[in-house]
């Protein structure tokens, strides 16, 4: 996962803009009616945030159909983001822009190696419609994370995927992604989830679930195989200059600078376990 800062933007403008492009009067008069409700909201979403609570948020259960506050339905809310702020000539477009620009390079936080095309609802809205254009609850994403994420809503702590915009620290700077080499032809790439002892039982969950959630193994193996066939030719190089050894410098220097981009990059612990695997640098490359 990649950190990025969470975006600047002020919940009631967002809300006002959306409101403001809808046609039906007693829509908007419905919709007005319920500040409060979507004030107190994201306010809890802020709140627990804070401490990767946000599991605590209770679900809406209900059928779009179904009013979720005041008289205003589910659908009615999940609408303000499908129909008045996703939409091009929307003015409240703008927000949906800014937030996509949250993301250095348009580089999914989530994968750290897909292209941004679409945000993502931390919280889905389908069970959390008062969140559905909360800027917070919206995250740069891939398609294929926003759209193979589990489904499912955490029960607890442990189950919760990593949120770009509050979970950074230790989540960024210590190793918690590894590799090993599989010795088969050409070789292939097995990720795992190491997370350091010292972290709390949580978090060593969290970052399994991450992993899990975003069905990152076999993603991240797919970004392996493309590199290890790049890496043949110019290995052959080394190789042919400095034998094993040549190798594995030349794999320790991918590695350190991989590590100083990222140190939780598919690419970081991929030259890490290259580096230290002797079939692979003796000769298995090839």
């Amino acid at each position: 996962m990649r950190a990025i800062p969470p975006p600047q933007l002020i919940f009631t403008d967002v809300l006002n803009t959306c409101v403001g492009s809808i046609s039906c009067p007693t829509l908007t008069q419905n919709i007005n009616a319920i500040n409060p409700q979507l004030n107190n909201a994201v306010q809890d979403f802020d709140t627990k945030a804070a401490t990767a609570d946000l599991f605590q948020i209770q679900p809406f259960v209900g059928a779009d159909k179904a009013l979720v506050t005041g008289q205003v339905t589910k659908a009615e809310l999940k609408g303000l983001y499908t129909f008045h702020m996703v939409p091009a000539k929307k003015p409240a477009r703008q927000y949906y822009d800014q937030i996509m620009m949250q993301a250095p390079l348009r580089i999914c936080p989530f994968c750290g190696f897909g292209q941004v095309t679409t945000l993502d609802h931390y919280l889905p809205k389908a069970k959390f419609p008062l969140l559905s254009i909360f800027p917070k609850n919206l995250v740069p994403s891939c398609a294929d994370c926003n759209k193979g994420k589990s489904a499912g809503i955490a029960a607890s702590k442990n189950e919760q995927c990593l949120h770009p915009y509050f979970d950074q620290g230790h989540f960024i700077n210590e190793q918690w992604l590894f590799a090993e080499v599989i010795h088969t032809t050409p070789a292939t790439i097995r990720y795992f989830v190491q997370a350091p002892r010292h972290w709390t039982d949580s978090d060593q969950a969290r970052v399994n679930s991450h992993f899990d959630d975003f069905k990152l193994a076999k993603r991240f193996c797919i970004q392996a195989g493309d590199e290890i066939s790049n890496l043949r030719g110019e290995l052959d190089i080394d190789f042919q200059i400095n034998q094993q050894t040549g190798v594995e410098q030349a794999l320790l220097k991918k590695y350190a600078g991989a590590s100083l981009q990222h140190t939780n990059s598919w690419k970081t612990a991929m030259y890490q376990a290259l580096a230290a695997n002797n079939w692979y640098c003796s000769g298995g490359f090839k």
